[in-house]
């Protein structure tokens, strides 16, 4: 499967983008990436990269959340649309009343972890295209070391390719694959990457359990933000008041 996609996306821009910012400058390590990634176990709720297990868990502001935009729910429909980096939720906070919240974002997987990546201090990304994930995610984490740990919401199809721009960039992390509405073959995965995806995906109860036990761990010790600050298609998280250390609930 990896192998077939990789082909397949050779001659696509994001094949010949990662070609020239990761594989031609650092031919071993991506070479030890794709070898690092045939070796992972991706038949459980969630797979650990490097295959050895994670290590510690998430690095605090050096650390990054990606969730799939397809998570995004359509009855009602979100606010923000649906293939696009954005969310109105996380990028107006803090919101002092629950009950101003919309009915579709109450229901969002998006809003839920997005607010427990908050009060952990990782950032926030709303995966659409690989292109921008390349270059939103793993060529500043490769070149600038921006971010070193991780957890992702994706496609079980694509948790390897995705796997190999992890390790090459050197971020660690976890993979949770969707339990319905995803992507099972190239040719929708290439239509969802080009912002055409009928279906919303879910994550089931055990992995969202999971994700939140990650991410509240991150989160042990003093307030590290208050709310997101939107740089190019990525929430960074930051203080509202320098004199409230209050953070949001999640509701």
């Amino acid at each position: 499967m990896m192998w077939d996609f990789c082909l397949r996306s050779l001659f696509r821009e994001y094949g010949w983008q990662f070609f020239r910012h990761v594989a031609a400058p650092h031919p071993l390590r991506t070479v030890r990436a794709v070898l690092a990634s045939g070796a992972l176990d991706v038949s459980g709720d969630v797979t650990a990269v490097p295959p050895g297990g994670p290590g510690p868990g998430l690095d605090g502001r050096r650390s990054i959340v990606g969730l799939g935009f397809c998570l995004k729910p359509m009855t009602p429909p979100c606010p923000s649309g649906r293939p696009n980096h954005d969310c109105q939720y996380l990028e107006n906070l803090p919101r002092s009343d629950a009950q101003d919240i919309p009915d579709s974002c109450g229901r969002c997987a998006i809003r839920e972890i997005g607010l427990l990546a908050l009060k952990s201090g990782a950032a926030v990304y709303i995966m659409t295209s690989a292109r921008d994930i390349l270059f939103d995610v793993f060529v500043p984490a490769l070149d600038r070391g921006r971010f070193s740990s991780g957890l992702f919401t994706l496609c079980g199809y694509s948790v390897r390719p995705f796997a190999v721009g992890l390790l090459a960039s050197g971020i660690r992390g976890w993979l949770f694959p969707f339990a319905n509405g995803d992507c099972r073959d190239y040719t929708s995965w290439l239509l969802a990457d080009r912002g055409t995806k009928d279906e919303q995906t879910t994550l089931e109860a055990p992995k969202r359990r999971t994700i939140r036990g990650l991410l509240e761990n991150a989160a042990e010790g003093p307030p590290l933000a208050t709310q997101f600050e939107k740089r190019g298609h990525v929430l960074f998280p930051g203080l509202a008041d320098a004199q409230s250390p209050e953070r949001p609930g999640i509701g």
